[in-house]
């Protein structure tokens, strides 16, 4: 165990025999850090926050610390940060409140935090995220699989993001943004599918092709939004990613966004 001397950890945390804690941390009682995890200069880490392996965590960071929530009253609720991620400096994440059944604050595996980022109570990143600088999750944020934020982007408390969605930089939205497209500016208008990231992430020709035909329906062709689901339910059953707009579409709280930018590139 590499604990820097000038580190102050409680005796009640639990620090992996392989994991290293840098110069002038502070790690609070009920905090877990799994192996392989490394924890920067002048980080605080209070609990309960579980850490899994091999996480990378910066200089000055504050994880674990007590939701920003008028209505929280000092209860035990938690943080949970998977695996293999890398939170940059000064990153700030939040332990969660009483006002969710789970109580937690979760990010998942693989997923990239940069400088300055801000995850807000009861919010929920997913696996293989990557924020650039400066991004603002809100809290009760729920933010799906293999998202890409731009830097100074801000999500409402309450939205989600959809898996695959590309954010581009200084968005800011109070509504969900859908699954597998690409958005950008104030109240992040949809530009079109992100097919470049798709592409990137696996997906083939047929996969894209069938999708594209059913973004088109959804977002470009006027159809009433009702219409536009039903459909895609019945005539894209062969498209798990198209079935999953609809699921998303009637799911959502506060609205999803199907306005079209002005520079749609649906066809790249």
């Amino acid at each position: 165990m590499a604990i820097h001397p000038t580190a102050i950890v409680d005796s009640a945390a639990k620090i992996d025999t392989f994991a290293e804690i840098g110069p002038y941390c502070v790690i609070g009682p009920g905090v877990v850090i799994g192996p392989g995890t490394r924890v920067g200069p002048h980080t605080v880490i209070e609990g309960p926050t579980v850490i899994g392996e091999n996480n990378r965590i910066g200089n000055h960071c504050s994880l674990g610390a007590p939701p920003q929530d008028l209505g929280y009253k000092d209860e035990p609720t938690r943080l949970v940060i998977g695996n293999s991620n890398f939170l940059g400096d000064y990153v700030q994440v939040s332990r969660g409140t009483t006002k969710t059944a789970a109580q937690t604050t979760t990010i998942g595996n693989h997923t990239f935090l940069m400088a300055y980022c801000h995850v807000g109570h009861d919010t929920t990143v997913g696996d293989h995220v990557i924020a650039a600088n400066a991004v603002q999750l809100a809290g009760h944020v729920t933010v799906e699989e293999r998202v890409v934020f731009g830097g100074l982007v801000a999500i409402h408390q309450f939205a989600r993001v959809g898996r695959f969605a590309m954010v581009a930089g200084g968005s800011v939205t109070s509504m969900d943004i859908p699954p597998f497209c690409r958005v950008g500016g104030f109240g992040c208008p949809v530009y079109g599918l992100n097919a470049i990231g798709l592409k990137r992430n696996g997906f083939d020709r047929d996969q894209i092709k069938r999708l594209r035909e059913a973004y088109k329906l959804l977002f470009r062709s006027g159809t009433p939004l009702e219409k536009a689901l039903a459909a895609i339910e019945s005539d894209y059953k062969d498209s798990p990613a198209a079935q999953h707009w609809v699921t998303f579409f009637r799911t959502t709280k506060r609205g999803v966004v199907r306005v079209r930018g002005d520079k749609d590139d649906a066809e790249d």
